[in-house]
């Protein structure tokens, strides 16, 4: 999402929108730093060309109410994926971001030209159910692991169980261009912060990552392995992470460690808590209670941003919110009273939503 060099008028206009969903030409002429005959004339070819559509009209202090500008959701749409251990969901966005087709299919992809080949005939059908849609840009894949774009690899997925996967294999295979992304990136980017935004990003799931978004970019590191916060030890010679290490976040504060030995799904872990029917299981839920206010507050101390909490997890953290924030406080040297907390407003279609967005903004930032 970082701002290219030399960005277009048009582009600055249309990515705004993206974030904030509509805006009078007045607020964009402002936010924008843009003379109001520049604005008009762009905003003008921008509607003939179908890019942009009087959204609604705006409640006026005095005078005639003024009307608001959105992006089109009929000029374009794309597609998205996310491949997880168990399912693959697949969307299709138009190009304001609204969900215009989703599936969640069960399946254990493990790499294989089968895997691959099933895939394809699932989007194909996908794209045949949801076949009264605009133009396509493409389909974004988001993967869980550490995505080396440039090599277009896979380097590591522990969830998958692939090291150094060529990623050439899906583009063989699907209909349309694609994009890659790692599964809390792509997760983030369905969130649609404003380029202003700065913070860090938890996704708590079947493991734990992370992405540091600062001021519109998201830092991939000199590795692609920036955000990787499930592996910063909290507890030395503590459990046994998957990476071999001992006492990393991701044994104490993912939903695997949380169901471990259970065989039951997370909901019905969960709802045992909510209706007080198994205090071993509200004992393990305190626990990672308390690791999370560790991993927060040590988050907090080295990047001074705020911490949105995704994935899986992050509904039933929502509720207990008020728990998780006591227990920082006497982390904390700085934040007494932390507030610097917030709860992802997407779930489990996040990382397949932020794919296909991957394409929208791809489009919105060619603009010239």
């Amino acid at each position: 999402m970082a701002k290219k060099q030399n960005q277009s008028v048009r582009s600055r206009i249309a990515e705004y929108l993206y974030s904030h969903h509509n805006a009078t030409k007045a607020e964009l002429a402002s936010e924008l730093s843009i003379s109001m005959p520049t604005l008009l004339s762009n905003v003008s070819s921008m509607i003939d060309e179908e890019i942009l559509i009087p959204d609604q009209m705006l409640e006026s202090t005095g005078g005639r109410k003024a009307t608001a500008l959105a992006l089109n959701p009929q000029y374009a749409c794309a597609a998205g994926i996310s491949i997880t251990k168990s399912n693959i969901n697949m969307v299709l966005l138009d190009f304001a971001g609204s969900i215009l087709g989703s599936v969640k299919i069960p399946y254990s992809f493990t790499g294989t030209q089968k895997d691959l080949d099933f895939l394809s005939e699932q989007f194909k059908h996908f794209l045949a159910k949801n076949d009264q849609h605009p133009k396509l840009l493409g389909c974004g894949i988001a993967l869980p692991g550490i995505i080396n774009k440039k090599a277009r690899s896979l380097t590591k997925s522990h969830v998958l169980n692939l090291q150094n996967y060529s990623l050439g294999g899906f583009q063989e295979v699907m209909p349309v261009e694609l994009l890659f992304e790692n599964d809390a990136n792509a997760a983030l980017l369905a969130e649609r912060l404003p380029k202003e935004a700065s913070l860090i990003f938890l996704n708590l799931g079947r493991t734990v990552g992370g992405t540091l978004f600062n001021q519109g970019q998201i830092a991939q590191g000199d590795h692609f392995r920036a955000g990787e916060f499930g592996h910063m030890i909290l507890y030395p010679n503590g459990k046994t992470c998957y990476c071999g290490k001992k006492g990393c976040a991701d044994p104490y504060c993912s939903t695997s460690s949380l169901l471990e030995g259970t065989n039951q799904t997370l909901n019905e872990f969960m709802k045992d808590i909510s209706n007080n029917s198994d205090p071993v299981k509200s004992k393990r839920w305190d626990e990672l209670l308390d690791t999370l206010a560790l991993l927060c507050s040590n988050l907090r101390m080295a990047f001074d941003m705020d911490i949105m909490i995704g994935g899986p997890l992050s509904s039933y953290i929502k509720s207990d919110l008020s728990r998780l924030n006591n227990k920082i406080k006497p982390l904390d040297l700085f934040d007494r009273n932390p507030d610097y907390l917030r709860i992802a407003s997407k779930e489990h279609l996040a990382p397949a939503i932020g794919a296909a967005e991957l394409f929208i903004l791809h489009n919105i930032q060619s603009l010239k």
